[in-house]
């Protein structure tokens, strides 16, 4: 095909075909995601720009992105952003990529929060929120809510860099809605004075199974941080901690909220019972109808 010929439809019809051999989950998607971002604009003016023709420099960063993607690097680490909610957010290759999944669990406490607003009219409610990533989770809660309090938690200086920009990129749903974000580095809720009064710990924490993690997609296991995914040698490591740890920091009837696997319902059912401070534990599905939400709450 002759230079002139590589039109920004041509390219992107090469492009599907090519993913479709390679990475045939989102073929024509990953395309349009990469060619957009090139071109730096929206997805829907590759269509309304279909008989554009690429230049040099355009045809060569498309096709190092290309290359990138067909090796196994995902979108969101090639355009360096990810719709999350009602949100984009900045992502690295320090945080992990938001997921859709993980949007039942900003669903769940949204309506719990609404609940527990409810029979506190006008107060502030205090949550705070371990392993916060890009912020995607409490951002999404500010985007919904107003008169919260939150506290997140993250052991990486470099992923809290990446969570302070989406903070800043979102200021507008912080003070004008009477909500506070603050971001700490943390081992676990160290940082987080026992007397700290929650009514919410909400966390989407690492859960997979140490040796479990190798076996993953290449698109997760070789480019997402394993620190982001590994729950330790049975992948509960987070929630034997939030257990213990939780009645230390929520008020009388505190609750805790926490996305996990799809297929960890019954150890985590099992682990509960070594801690009787909570009553048991509510399950919910996503979308797919895969369990991803555990509710818990502190005995009265």
């Amino acid at each position: 095909m002759n230079i002139e010929q590589w039109t920004i439809e041509k390219i992107l019809n090469w492009t599907q075909v090519h993913f479709e051999k390679v990475r045939p989950d989102s073929p024509r998607l990953d395309a349009e995601l990469l060619l957009a971002y090139v071109l730096d604009c929206p997805r829907l003016d590759l269509y309304l720009r279909a008989d554009q023709p690429l230049n040099e420099k355009e045809r060569g960063a498309y096709r190092e992105l290309v290359q990138q993607r067909a090796a196994g690097c995902p979108i969101a680490y090639l355009t360096g952003e990810k719709d999350f909610w009602s949100l984009t957010l900045e992502v690295s290759k320090a945080t992990l990529i938001p997921r859709p999944d993980t949007e039942t669990l900003v669903e769940t406490s949204v309506e719990k929060i609404l609940e527990w607003q409810q029979t506190h009219p006008k107060a502030t409610c205090n949550i705070a929120e371990l392993g916060t990533g890009t912020a995607a989770i409490p951002l999404a809660f500010c985007a919904e809510l107003q008169n919260l309090n939150i506290i997140s938690v993250d052991c990486s200086a470099e992923t809290l860099k990446v969570a302070a920009r989406n903070l800043e990129r979102y200021q507008n749903l912080l003070a004008p809605r009477n909500n506070s974000l603050k971001l700490v580095e943390s081992d676990l809720f160290s940082a987080i004075k026992p007397a700290a009064n929650l009514d919410f710990i909400i966390s989407n924490p690492p859960y997979i199974p140490t040796e479990t993690i190798s076996t993953l997609q290449v698109d997760v296991c070789q480019y997402e941080p394993s620190i982001a995914l590994d729950g330790g040698t049975d992948g509960l490591f987070f929630y034997k901690y939030l257990l213990k740890t939780g009645p230390s920091l929520l008020k009388r009837s505190g609750e805790m909220i926490l996305e996990i696997g799809f297929d960890q319902q019954v150890e985590l059912t099992e682990l509960q019972d070594h801690f009787p401070e909570w009553t048991p534990a509510t399950f919910l599905p996503d979308l797919q109808g895969n369990i991803r939400v555990c509710c818990l709450q502190l005995e009265c």
